[in-house]
């Protein structure tokens, strides 16, 4: 538990430190598993309903999805790099996700562990805001080897989970409450527990928990854990 508490406060910390010098109008911090796929999201300022829409429909059409980002050398990646305002218009991506939710920019940081990315942050800017200025990407690379050292205990703590397939296609993505609970129930807390955790009514936990073993094919807890983590 005290690993954990320190590995939130050294999250928060962070996210102060980037709202402070670049000022976001949202930022997420995520996980990256062996097999590139994002997870253990930590939303601060963005809507649970717009992360539960990119997960949905939009995730395998970010350009910037760690699928395709992590094979870069570079850590520091912006909108106008991996979706250049000229292909915008032709982009379902732009045009039916961020264009109608106001987004003029975004910023991915790659966290590296031994070289490999492990973690993310993404820094979202909305209209009437201006995109992330020259000066704004070139303190994110003075910044992102000091977030890499200082978080590195909290990607470490925390493995990222990863996909599980039923036959040949992925599951269905996980919501943040999901992803939340499921963590939870990883390191053994009961129902009761996780609700007082989340601030949520136990019935409600069961509602999630049921819902979680649909979309991944399970039936208990044990084997969430297994389908998620191991």
């Amino acid at each position: 538990m005290q690993s954990n508490t320190q590995g939130n406060a050294a999250l928060e910390a962070a996210v102060a430190t980037i709202a402070g010098l670049l000022r976001p109008g949202a930022v997420v911090f995520y996980r990256i598993g062996a097999d590139h796929a994002p997870s253990g999201f930590e939303l601060f300022g963005l809507a649970e309903s717009m992360h539960r829409t990119w997960l949905q429909r939009y995730c395998a059409l970010d350009p910037m999805h760690p699928s395709r980002s992590v094979q870069q050398r570079g850590n520091v990646l912006t909108l106008d790099g991996e979706l250049p305002a000229a292909l915008r218009e032709a982009s379902a991506y732009w045009l039916h996700f961020l264009k109608p939710y106001r987004v003029v920019d975004v910023m991915e940081v790659l966290l590296r562990e031994e070289g490999r990315a492990a973690a993310a942050f993404s820094l979202l800017r909305f209209a009437p805001d201006a995109p992330f200025s020259a000066c704004d990407i070139e303190r994110m690379h003075v910044l992102q080897p000091l977030l890499e050292v200082a978080l590195a205990a909290t990607w470490g703590s925390e493995p990222a989970m990863h996909a599980p397939r039923h036959g040949t296609s992925l599951a269905p993505c996980l919501t943040h409450r999901e992803e939340q609970i499921a963590r939870l129930v990883r390191r053994g807390l009961s129902n009761k527990a996780i609700a007082r955790e989340l601030d949520l009514s136990p019935p409600t936990v069961k509602t999630h928990l049921l819902r979680m073993f649909r979309k991944l094919g399970v039936s208990s807890r044990t084997e969430l854990v297994g389908a998620l983590f191991l």
